[in-house]
C-alpha cells in the first residue's frame, strides 16, 4: 500500500520540507541517520501481519532508543489493526465496549461457546474493513469453525492466503445498534461523523451520513483519547439502542471514504475545539482533514505540541 502519498500530498500543499523513508529496508535505520529529519510521520500497515510488526518494531527503536519524534506515536500504534492488544487496553482502562473473550485454548473455548448467548461475534485479530468479522447464530457451525481457527487457522477476505491466524480465537458479543460513529481527534481538532453500512456492516462500506455529534459524543471521544493520551485517534462507537456508547474501534490512522472532510454542519465542513474555558464545544468552520487528516497532523506537530521546533518531516 502506498498510504504515505496522504503525507506527501499534505508536506506538498503545506510546503513543508521532507525525505521519504522505506522502513522495509535493511538499510532502514541508516536511511533515518543520514536523513537528519526531526520527525517520522507513519502509516501503519493493515493488510500483511509481517508488516504491521516490521513497522511497529522499527518505530519503537527509533522512539525508545534514538529519540526520534514519531508521530502517530508507538503508543497510538500499539494496537493498530490489533483487536487483542485493543481488547486488553480497553478492560484494563474500564473504557465502555462490548464484552470481548478472547482464548488460547481450544477446549476452553469450546466450553465458552457451549454456552454463550447467540448471536455472537467472531473477530479476526488482524484485518481491516471487517475482512475478518463473522457473526454466528448458529451454535453447532460456530463450534465447527472455531476447531478450524485453532487448527487449521482463519484467513480474512482479500488477505495474502499465506498470513492465517491460527491458535487463538477473539469472541465478541453481538450489539444492536443504531447507529456507528466514526469520531477523531487529531490534536486539539474534533470530528465526527456517522458510518453507513453495508448488509449490516459499518466498516468498510465507504459510506458517509453527516450526522452532527452531539455533545455526549464528543465528551466519550476527549475522555477516550485523554486516557491513553491520544493525538491522533479515530475512535469507531457504536450508539445502542439504549443510548450507550461503546468502543468498537481504535486506529491511530484510517482510511478516508472522504480525504477532505471528517465532519459537516449544515453542510459546511469544519471541526469542534473543546472550550477550555467553560465546559462546552465550539463549532469552527475551516478545511482542517484534507488528506485523511494527514495535513491535521502536521499542523499539529508544527505548532510544537509535540516536541519538533522545526517543519522537517520523514515519511
Amino acid at each position: 500500500m502506498q498510504d504515505h502519498r496522504k503525507y506527501v500530498a499534505a508536506c506538498l500543499e503545506m510546503g513543508v520540507p521532507f525525505r521519504i523513508i522505506d522502513l522495509s529496508k535493511s538499510n532502514w535505520l541508516d536511511q533515518v541517520r543520514r536523513s537528519r529529519c526531526e520527525v517520522l510521520l507513519v502509516w501503519g500497515d493493515a493488510y500483511l501481519t509481517i508488516w504491521n510488526s516490521m513497522i511497529k518494531d522499527r518505530i519503537e527503536i527509533l522512539e525508545r532508543d534514538i529519540g526520534i519524534t514519531v508521530f502517530p506515536t508507538t503508543r497510538e500504534l500499539w494496537f493498530y489493526e490489533d483487536k487483542r492488544r485493543l481488547a486488553y487496553w480497553l478492560a484494563a482502562n474500564g473504557i465502555p465496549h462490548p464484552r470481548t473473550w478472547v482464548f488460547y485454548d481450544l477446549n476452553e473455548c469450546q466450553q465458552f461457546v457451549a454456552s454463550c448467548d447467540l448471536p455472537v461475534v467472531f473477530k479476526a485479530s488482524f484485518g481491516a474493513e471487517a475482512s475478518g468479522v463473522r457473526l454466528f447464530r448458529n451454535r453447532k457451525k460456530l463450534r465447527r469453525f472455531i476447531r478450524n481457527v485453532f487448527r487449521k487457522g482463519f484467513q480474512p477476505n482479500g488477505l495474502d492466503r499465506r498470513d492465517r491466524q491460527w491458535g487463538n480465537v477473539l469472541l465478541q458479543e453481538y450489539v444492536p445498534v443504531v447507529k456507528e460513529w466514526r469520531l477523531v481527534r487529531i490534536g486539539d481538532s474534533f470530528f465526527g461523523h456517522v458510518k453507513g453500512s453495508i448488509d449490516g456492516f459499518h466498516s468498510g462500506s465507504g459510506l458517509v451520513e453527516w450526522d452532527v455529534p452531539e455533545e455526549r459524543h464528543l465528551e466519550f471521544l476527549f475522555e477516550v483519547t485523554e486516557t491513553g493520551g491520544f493525538r491522533s485517534m479515530d475512535v469507531d462507537v457504536f450508539e445502542t439502542r439504549d443510548g450507550r456508547l461503546l468502543v468498537n474501534e481504535l486506529q491511530a490512522v484510517f482510511g478516508a471514504s472522504h480525504s477532505v472532510d471528517q465532519m459537516r454542519k449544515d453542510g459546511v465542513p469544519g471541526r469542534f475545539v473543546r472550550n477550555t474555558g467553560s465546559y462546552g464545544w465550539i463549532f469552527e468552520e475551516g478545511d482542517f482533514a484534507r488528506n485523511a487528516c494527514a495535513n491535521e497532523r502536521i499542523r499539529y506537530l508544527l505548532a510544537g505540541r509535540c516536541g519538533p521546533q522545526s517543519g522537517e518531516g520523514l515519511l
